[in-house]
């Protein structure tokens, strides 16, 4: 039996201590190099490259570092027999709420037209928007986008959500289906993506459905980068129909140092770190499906293959 690591950018160190002092007798791989493919039963991954998984015909359980698997679920290869597992922290959804009330807040209360005043020492009070006459809509409503849900409540913004089936959540209008998902988009002086990545998903906010909010909206992805057809944003925001974007993911990761995304003065950029799932977290629910798997045991918070979460 054996487990490998292919966590990078975390360095595959930081899980292989916890691992080994669970799992006794276990080989914990930490590359792909040092591994002996066939005694491969288990692994966990921030991404797998096409064509992966058929270096491993004993693979049982891929484990993803964090709430979406769609970087591990590309290979073409990984059999329709292998589970794969997502972790569930209640810790990253808080920081993905906070990451997103920081910048709805940092947009209605104007702080880039303060720190412009205070470059040019210019005194100037200007009249703060009362965040109970903002909407913010929130795609997807899951663990992410309920917790989301409740920190922006809690700050005094009006909330609509929309979700692929129908949600009854407190503080919350909710939309579903096809016609809901217009009627929250012409709602939303804000919008929040936090869906998962998935084929129906990729692409969502493009030209077309952007145009369908308000104008003046701010945008605010904290979900994939593949959401967003970037180049259709950039258009909107510069056509003014969009005042502004905070992308804490991109369509490329890294983001490539000569990306104009860097260079726009209505984005910004953050480097995938709203949040993220402690190692401690990965490595104790990792353990208990490895076992679980050992004993012919359901395991827990496997995602559905053809849903893709």
């Amino acid at each position: 039996m054996s487990v490998l690591l292919l966590t990078r950018p975390q360095p595959p160190e930081l899980f292989a201590g916890p691992l080994r002092d669970a799992l006794p007798g276990v080989d914990i791989w930490e590359s792909a190099e040092t591994a002996v493919d066939a005694r491969v039963e288990a692994i966990i991954a921030w991404r797998l490259k096409p064509g992966a998984c058929e270096h491993y015909p004993n693979l049982k359980l891929l484990c993803a570092t964090a709430a979406g698997v769609e970087k591990l679920t590309v290979d073409p290869t990984l059999g329709d027999d292998v589970r794969v597992m997502r972790i569930v922290d209640p810790m990253v959804n808080l920081g993905i709420a906070q990451y997103v009330a920081l910048m709805a807040l940092r947009h209605v209360r104007q702080l880039p037209l303060y720190a412009q005043q205070q470059r040019t020492h210019d005194w100037i009070r200007h009249r703060p928007v009362d965040p109970h006459t903002v909407t913010v809509g929130i795609l997807g409503l899951g663990e992410a986008g309920r917790t989301i849900a409740r920190v922006l409540h809690a700050v005094g913004f009006k909330l609509v959500g929309w979700s692929r089936t129908s949600k009854a959540l407190p503080g919350i209008e909710s939309f579903a289906g096809d016609e809901g998902f217009d009627a929250c988009l012409a709602r939303s002086d804000i919008l929040v993506c936090a869906l998962p990545l998935t084929e129906a998903t990729r692409g969502l906010l493009d030209r077309s459905t952007l145009l369908k909010l308000p104008g003046g909206a701010y945008v605010i992805n904290v979900a994939r980068g593949g959401h967003v057809i970037e180049s259709d944003l950039v258009s909107l925001l510069d056509a003014g129909h969009l005042s502004g974007a905070a992308l804490d993911v991109q369509e490329t990761e890294p983001l490539p140092a000569d990306d104009p995304l860097w260079k726009h003065p209505k984005i910004v950029i953050t480097p995938h770190i709203a949040a993220q799932a402690s190692i401690e977290t990965v490595a104790t629910q990792f353990v208990a499906n490895f076992q679980r798997l050992q004993a012919g045991q359901p395991l827990v918070n496997v995602i559905d293959r053809q849903r893709g979460y």
